[in-house]
């Protein structure tokens, strides 16, 4: 990816909207890191998609929210709260895009990585990062990306570790957490939720089974 493709407007005004939000050095810094990391493992993961530019076949096309890839410094800065047996985890990843969280996990050692999209574009582009990726580092995380909608993904009972980086809005996420739910009905476990960028989506936040671990102004991280 050269520096002149993402030297667009929507990129800029994203980098605006980020001084605005966390200050400048901060801005720096998530900039930085996603430059690196592109750059690092040969991937694209840092132009924006609108959800109107994408083909979608879901009746939930209206909950989701526009893909943005998952900045590699804040990941890092969160993950040091997240309490779990890394090597012996699953993490899904609720709105995967083109793949940049299920990287940030494979670089943190995850045994599994799993990704829900429905967008098939962002799939393709996913998968296709996957295996730049397991060339150029012969990792030995274990890949699974489902084209589907997240409302009617079943959420597998090895899954202890479950992402959320603004996907949807509040109503598709109470019909994920009804899937939660019944997941550790039927396969009793712990199950971490971090979700970020939450945008006012208090879903998690105002449910009573999810009990709050951290907070900052990035995102929560909870335990059920």
């Amino acid at each position: 990816m050269s520096l002149i493709k993402l030297l667009n407007i929507r990129n800029i005004m994203m980098i605006v909207r980020n001084i605005l939000r966390a200050g400048f050095v901060e801005t720096f810094r998530y900039v930085v890191s996603d430059l690196f990391f592109d750059y690092k493992y040969g991937v694209e993961t840092i132009n924006t998609k609108m959800l109107d530019e994408l083909n979608i076949d879901s009746p939930n096309k209206g909950h989701g929210c526009y893909y943005e890839g998952t900045n590699a410094y804040l990941f890092k800065k969160m993950f040091l709260n997240i309490k779990v047996d890394i090597p012996n985890s699953c993490i899904v990843d609720f709105g995967s895009g083109k793949g940049k969280l299920m990287l940030l996990a494979a670089e943190q050692g995850f045994r599994k990585v799993i990704g829900v999209e429905f967008s098939i574009e962002l799939v393709e582009i996913g998968r296709s990062n996957l295996e730049i990726y397991k060339q150029r580092t012969k990792s030995k995380t274990e890949f699974k990306v489902f084209h589907m909608d997240a409302a009617e993904y079943v959420i597998p009972p090895e899954a202890n570790l479950l992402f959320f980086s603004n996907p949807f809005d509040e109503t598709l996420i109470g019909l994920v957490i009804e899937n939660i739910l019944r997941s550790l009905e039927i396969h009793p476990r712990e199950i971490v939720v971090v979700h970020l960028f939450t945008q006012g989506n208090m879903a998690f936040a105002n449910h009573p089974r999810f009990h709050l671990e951290y907070e900052s102004k990035d995102g929560y991280i909870f335990r059920l």
